[in-house]
């Protein structure tokens, strides 16, 4: 199951997000490109170490080893991927409630709240990690401090740009739209780095493409059917108003 997956299913309950044909076939496609471009991605496949703490996974990945995937860590990654499902999901439903005008404001402010909490939550974690001995703290060099930095503008402009999507459209939508880093990252790779994936990848980069599209394709027959039967409404309303006029006593 992949992230926009996880975030339909939790629209359809707190959103009321309307299953059709479409949107479900869109979201499957997606998910077996993302699929397909997780299996293939890699050449050469990691040594399987059964017996491998968290912490030896970690070390590994330091010293630059490919680490095969543990119970604990893919159990991890399915609750991180429902906790993030949720944020986006129920940021929407609380732009829906609120009916908020000013949707880049909100995005800025919800971003600085998240930026305050992570201070106030790993303030009282890392000390105890560090004198635990289970993750020691360290004073970064020069390179990774420039990377630290790079990354911290990187997260807040990427945080403010899907709040303002999911603001500006829905949730699934935005979910969805994320996933078509993985098209975009195999061209970057291709261009810059001139590797090339195996063909199954680039059919899986080719469904997740295919899915948004289709996704997009279904959002916008919703909004033209509603926007087409607004101006309807509108002049009945008109006439309703004007044969009162008409009977009014002069």
């Amino acid at each position: 199951m992949c992230a926009c997956a996880a975030v339909f299913l939790i629209s359809i309950p707190v959103l009321r997000e309307k299953i059709t044909p479409i949107k479900v076939g869109a979201l499957l496609t997606c998910c077996t490109g993302i699929v397909l471009v997780s299996m293939f991605s890699s050449k050469e496949q990691s040594d399987i170490k059964p017996n491998t703490t968290m912490t030896d996974n970690l070390l590994d990945l330091e010293k630059g080893k490919e680490t095969q995937g543990t119970t604990l860590g893919y159990i991890l990654v399915l609750i991180s991927m429902f906790l993030y499902a949720s944020y986006e999901v129920f940021y929407g439903y609380l732009l829906q409630t609120d009916q908020d005008k000013h949707p880049a404001m909100t995005s800025l402010k919800f971003v600085g709240y998240l930026g305050l909490t992570t201070p106030v939550i790993f303030g009282i974690c890392l000390p105890i990690w560090h004198f635990t001995g289970w993750e020691t703290l360290e004073l970064p060099s020069q390179e990774k401090v420039g990377l630290f930095l790079l990354s911290i503008v990187l997260d807040a402009v990427f945080n403010i740009f899907l709040l303002l999507a999911i603001a500006l459209s829905n949730p699934t939508l935005a979910s969805v739209g994320q996933s078509l880093a993985l098209p975009g990252s195999m061209v970057a790779d291709f261009i810059l780095h001139h590797f090339l994936l195996p063909w199954p990848a680039l059919v899986g980069a080719g469904c997740v493409a295919v899915g948004f599209f289709g996704f997009v394709y279904e959002e916008m027959k919703h909004d033209s059917s509603h926007g087409a039967g607004q101006p309807e409404d509108e002049q009945g309303l008109l006439e309703t108003e004007e044969s009162c006029d008409d009977g009014s006593p002069n």
